[in-house]
């Protein structure tokens, strides 16, 4: 029988010993000077490392043994010795080459799965969930629904004539002194105070409001909490953190598709309400500078932040504006009434900003970076006494 050269730790002793192995059927012998010092099956066998001058083996039941045989494997040997493992099994089965593009193409997959799973999943949640999931986030509002008569019924009527029925979907003005308005889960629309006193028409306004209208009616407000606040929302991920998850609500991104449906939703019903598109070309403009006086501007980088601009944006509702025959979106008293709500409102908690700079801090750093982008709210100055 045919004898091969290798190293041998028996388990019991850290004496390690130049040995022969002889192979027989599925056995094999370790012989030292012409004595057998075990019988092993080869199947109990494990490949351990590849030394270079050696390759080496585990015994699968015995602690501490060892087997160096020499590198290369002789032919008698290599179909009875276990196979090498360098990068698992899978791997070394079909080749390091075949398997790198296999992964490739898995986690593609899954990255294409893991960014339009919100598409999918969203329109899955049910609306009993989702109005719950947005009373869980309106509840860090505590208080700042501001409310009056003449207030309430300009914004229902304004309300009416952009979405024209009041299925799932409720419309609120909060004291937040921020250039912002959000969309909650749930059909829950807010407009912040400082947006209304920052916008010079009661068109710019509802230009804003049908937008965020549009939010909730292609339910991009599930898709976009999802991708970006995770599942643990759906799981009851709210502590009560209250500034954490309002400024986490500021922060949320539409993908470009989405902005673009929103804003073909709101110019569409504005056009139905004979409301002109161009108070949305005006506000858009002022947003990036490009008309208004420049401090009014600059106050309306906290609606940019969360709500991405472009000059296609603004050109969008400029050209739905052309030759059409429009009427006042409210009179003068009712855009009064609408603007002065949380000033008239003796019931409402006092107003809150997301961050804690100093007004007169936050325009003198937008004065030194004027061009460079903010990326958390800013509180604007108040234009009505309170």
């Amino acid at each position: 029988m045919s004898r091969f050269p290798a190293w041998h730790y028996d388990g019991s002793s850290a004496v390690r010993r130049y040995v022969l192995i002889e192979p027989f059927g599925p056995e094999f012998r370790v012989i030292e000077d012409e004595a057998v010092i075990g019988e092993y099956k080869f199947a109990d066998l494990t490949f351990n490392d590849d030394q270079g001058e050696y390759l080496t083996y585990r015994h699968a039941d015995i602690d501490g043994w060892r087997l160096g045989v020499s590198n290369p494997l002789a032919p008698e040997l290599e179909g009875r010795l276990p196979a090498q493992v360098r990068y698992g099994g899978f791997i070394d089965r079909i080749g390091l080459a075949r398997a790198a593009v296999i992964l490739a193409g898995i986690s593609a997959i899954a990255a294409t799965v893991f960014l339009t799973a919100p598409t999918w999943i969203a329109p899955l949640v049910p609306q009993s969930t989702e109005a719950r999931i947005g009373e869980l986030l309106f509840d860090d509002f505590g208080g700042r629904v501001c409310s009056t008569a003449d207030g309430d019924a300009a914004l229902a009527k304004l309300v009416e004539k952009l979405d024209g029925t009041d299925e799932n979907l409720r419309v609120e003005v909060v004291n937040m002194n921020m250039v912002n308005a959000v969309a909650l889960p749930g059909g829950r629309v807010l407009l912040f105070d400082g947006l209304l006193a920052e916008a010079e028409s009661p068109e710019e306004a509802a230009a804003v409001l049908g937008h965020e209208i549009g939010h909730v009616r292609k339910r991009h407000v599930m898709q976009s909490l999802l991708r970006q606040m995770g599942l643990s929302v759906l799981l009851g991920g709210m502590d009560g953190a209250g500034g954490s998850t309002v400024s986490g609500l500021l922060s949320l991104s539409y993908s470009r598709d989405a902005e673009r449906e929103a804003d073909t939703y709101s110019i569409a019903r504005m056009q139905g309400a004979r409301i002109s598109p161009e108070g949305g070309a005006a506000l858009f403009d002022r947003l990036a500078g490009e008309g208004g006086p420049e401090g009014s501007a600059r106050t309306m980088i906290g609606y940019i932040s969360s709500h991405p601009h472009s000059d296609e944006r603004a050109d969008a509702f400029r050209e739905a504006a052309e030759g059409g025959d429009y009427d006042p979106a409210l009179s003068d008293t009712e855009w009064r009434a609408l603007q002065d709500m949380c000033a008239e409102d003796p019931d409402v908690a006092e107003s809150a900003s997301i961050i804690s700079l100093p007004v007169d801090e936050a325009r003198k750093g937008r004065d030194d970076e004027a061009e460079e982008s903010v990326a958390s709210p800013v509180p604007v100055r108040d234009q009505r006494a309170r």
